[in-house]
C-alpha cells in the first residue's frame, strides 16, 4: 500500500499528541525515516503551536457564568415568544361584550396596528436573542 503525505500530514495531529495507535504511529515514523526533508518542516509546524490557542480547560468558575448566561439567555428567548406569539395574534382577536361580537382589527384598527408593531418587534428581539444562544 502507497501512503502519501497528505494521509501522514491527516495523521500527524494525533501522532504529535501521542493519540494515535502503535501502527499509526509506526506507520507515520516509517514515511519520516524515508522522507527527512518532510520530517524538519512538520517538527517546526509541531514547534510553532496556532497563536492564541484555545485553554484545553476552563476553571468552574468560567464554566458557571457560561452556564449561568446560557440560562439567563434561554429564559428570556422563551418570555420573548411567548408575547411575540400574543401580540402577532391579538390583532386577529375577538371580544364579546353586551350580546355582541367585535374584532379587534375591523373596529379598532389603529390598537390592532400597534399590536401588530410590538408583535414584528418581539419576533425580532427573539431571533436575535436565539443567535445569541446558539453561538453559545
Amino acid at each position: 500500500m502507497n501512503v502519501t503525505r497528505d494521509v501522514i500530514t491527516d495523521l500527524l495531529p494525533l501522532y504529535y499528541s501521542k493519540e494515535c495507535s502503535r501502527d499509526t504511529k509506526l506507520l507515520v515514523e516509517e514515511y519520516l525515516r524515508t522522507n527527512p526533508d518532510f520530517e524538519e518542516q512538520m517538527e517546526l509546524l509541531s514547534q510553532n503551536p496556532f497563536p492564541g490557542s484555545i485553554p484545553q480547560q476552563l476553571n468552574k468558575e468560567d464554566e458557571m457564568k457560561s452556564l449561568t448566561k446560557t440560562q439567563r439567555l434561554l429564559k428570556w428567548r422563551s418570555y420573548v415568544m411567548g408575547f411575540a406569539i400574543f401580540f402577532s395574534l391579538a390583532p386577529f382577536s375577538f371580544l364579546y361584550t353586551q350580546g355582541k361580537l367585535y374584532m379587534l382589527l375591523l373596529e379598532s384598527p389603529p390598537i390592532a396596528l400597534i399590536y401588530g408593531i410590538l408583535g414584528i418587534a418581539l419576533w425580532v428581539i427573539y431571533f436575535v436573542i436565539k443567535r445569541r444562544t446558539s453561538d453559545l
